[in-house]
């Protein structure tokens, strides 16, 4: 019976500064597809589609969302645990990332709040909404910024 070669050669074990750059690497992707699904819906309201496409790339952006909380959050557990990383080239540009999505989720929980008070509230609470995603917008201005920061710094990544 021959074993399988996968069991013959035990996986090389990541230092904890390995960890934190695979963890930066992966909020890399998951804020540049949030980035990109936010602009492609975008495009979309501009060009008038048909409701129900709208619909549809408003679902896949809260999956992206989502998938860009949950990176945010591996990447600080993660790179906490990883002092002697913040000698590495990346560090600087990845935390910069990681107050960009944090920041970006901060202001776009703000406007899924908003969204409820829609249509309930006086023209001062419609001023609230539209200052709301004014900030959401400007948060994910930011995080495309620091999205075209880290892959400057890290090519290989995305």
């Amino acid at each position: 019976m021959v074993k399988s070669s996968a069991h013959q050669f035990p996986e090389p074990t990541q230092t904890p500064s390995d960890s934190a750059c695979a963890a930066a690497d992966a909020l890399l992707r998951a804020a540049a597809e949030c980035v990109r699904q936010h602009d492609r819906l975008g495009r979309c309201l501009e060009d008038a589609c048909l409701d129900d496409e709208v619909m549809h790339l408003a679902e896949v952006n809260v999956l992206t969302d989502s998938h860009l909380e949950r990176m945010t959050d591996a990447y600080e557990r993660i790179a906490t645990a990883a002092p002697e990383a913040k000698n590495e080239a990346w560090w600087h540009s990845a935390n910069t990332l990681w107050h960009a999505a944090r920041e970006y989720m901060r202001r776009s929980a703000g406007t899924n709040r908003a969204q409820r008070l829609a249509g309930k509230h006086s023209r001062e609470k419609l001023a609230e909404l539209a200052m709301e995603f004014e900030l959401e917008r400007s948060a994910l201005m930011a995080l495309k910024q620091a999205v075209a920061d880290v892959k400057a710094a890290r090519a290989e990544a995305a």
